[in-house]
């Protein structure tokens, strides 16, 4: 006896889920999420080390003022 939810066998939708070994689309490993998050991380941090190791004049050629800083580190994904 099977049980059916909207017209379709519940065997069927959770059987093709159990059988794949393969996580959903919608699921990332968290290994891969955490390994994005660091790359992103050391990326916002060199740029913050080359901001903040230009000079005033530096800053104000490429027309970003030193309390910008952070801003732009935080737009940074």
């Amino acid at each position: 006896m099977s049980t059916t939810i909207h017209n379709q066998p519940v065997l069927s939708k959770l059987g093709s889920m159990a059988m794949t070994r393969e996580a959903p689309a919608a699921v990332e490993p968290r290994g891969n999420k955490l390994s994005r998050w660091f790359k992103a991380w050391q990326a916002r941090r060199a740029v913050a080390a080359e901001l903040y190791a230009m000079t005033p004049r530096d800053l104000n050629d490429i027309g970003v003022a030193r309390a910008d800083i952070p801003a732009i580190l935080r737009s940074i994904r």
